[in-house]
């Protein structure tokens, strides 16, 4: 597997909020648990092609 690296910026009150909930895990745990069960939601998403005339 590739890894491919992301800057991610946030402003302090987004990090706070972050840190008030790290439990035992590390910030880029955090992050890639997150990123993950985003993803992991993805099926449940409608598209809709709202490009007809």
């Amino acid at each position: 597997m590739r890894h491919a690296h992301i800057v991610l910026t946030v402003d302090e009150e987004t990090r706070n909020r972050i840190e008030a909930d790290l439990a035992d895990e590390t910030v880029d745990e955090w992050l890639l648990d997150a990123i993950e069960r985003k993803l992991d939601r993805y099926d449940e998403y409608e598209f809709v092609d709202d490009c007809a005339i």
